[in-house]
C-alpha cells in the first residue's frame, strides 16, 4: 500500500473544498426536485400518492409476466 504525505494546510483545503461541493450539490438537488414538482401533472401526482399509500398499507402488485410488469411501470 502506498501512502502519500500532504501538509495539514493542503488537507484542510481539500476538506473545505469537499464540504463546499457537497453543499452545492445538495442545493442543486433541492432546486431540481422543486422544479420537477412544478412540472408533474396533479393527476399523475395523485395516482403516485395513491399507489404509494397502498404499498405502505401492505397491498402488493402481482404480475403474470415481465412484460406486464414493464407495461405497468411505463404507465406510471
Amino acid at each position: 500500500m502506498n501512502t502519500i504525505t500532504i501538509s495539514k494546510k493542503e488537507y484542510q483545503d481539500i476538506t473545505c473544498r469537499q464540504a463546499f461541493f457537497e453543499e452545492e450539490l445538495n442545493f442543486l438537488k433541492k432546486i431540481v426536485l422543486e422544479t420537477e414538482e412544478n412540472f408533474i401533472q396533479p393527476a399523475v401526482l395523485r395516482r403516485w400518492e395513491r399507489i404509494s399509500s397502498a404499498v405502505d398499507c401492505g397491498k402488493g402488485q402481482s404480475f403474470v409476466s415481465v412484460k406486464d410488469m414493464k407495461r405497468w411501470l411505463k404507465k406510471l
